[in-house]
């Protein structure tokens, strides 16, 4: 039972540091691609169910346990509310050298007219790690199109810079992204 007492604490503290990270990398618009498609739904779950372990083996009252549960089932409900309501897809391209990967994220809403949103990232030298490029979301407002969100932003009609970005040209919008600094222009 002390190994596992053990383990437990241990998983915690990993936990624990790996939110920690995941927090420092955003506040810096640095995200973990495997997490990118989930937010903060997947670590959420883990810490949870680690601190339920945890509250295990400390032997913790059962109405800490409950109360503790309510307040996250609580934060989680608007947590997934929000992820489901405004789901993103993600496309890759990759410039003409082959050597940089931008990665698109995108959605659109529709109320009479359509918005398109877009954020941009780009790969980095840490595995797994990309770099998010736009400060703010990249919106193309379209109306009576059925254009989906890639041809609304002009991806066929790339324009490549070598080691500055890339520009978009579409009927809708000339938008170009910095890939080494961080921004966008629009018209």
């Amino acid at each position: 039972m002390r190994v596992i007492k053990r383990l437990i604490k241990l998983l915690v503290i990993f936990v624990l540091v790996f939110d920690l990270l995941i927090i420092v990398l955003a506040n810096n618009d640095y995200y973990f691609t495997f997490l990118k498609k989930t937010g903060i739904i997947f670590p959420t779950l883990i810490t949870i169910i680690s601190l339920y372990l945890l509250a295990w083996i400390q032997k913790i009252k059962g109405y800490w346990i409950f109360a503790g549960s309510v307040v996250a089932f609580i934060l989680l409900g608007k947590i997934f509310l929000t992820y489901f309501v405004t789901v993103f897809s993600y496309d890759y391209i990759k410039s003409p050298t082959g050597d940089i990967t931008l990665v698109i994220e995108h959605r659109d809403a529709t109320l009479g007219e359509t918005h398109h949103f877009y954020n941009f990232y780009r790969n980095t030298a840490f595995p797994m790690v990309i770099k998010k490029l736009n400060k703010d979301t990249v919106s193309i407002v379209t109306r009576g199109t059925n254009d989906d969100n890639l041809e609304v932003l002009g991806v066929n009609n790339a324009e490549w810079i070598e080691g500055e970005g890339v520009i978009f040209y579409s009927k809708y919008a000339k938008t170009k992204v910095n890939i080494n600094t961080v921004g966008y222009e629009g018209e």
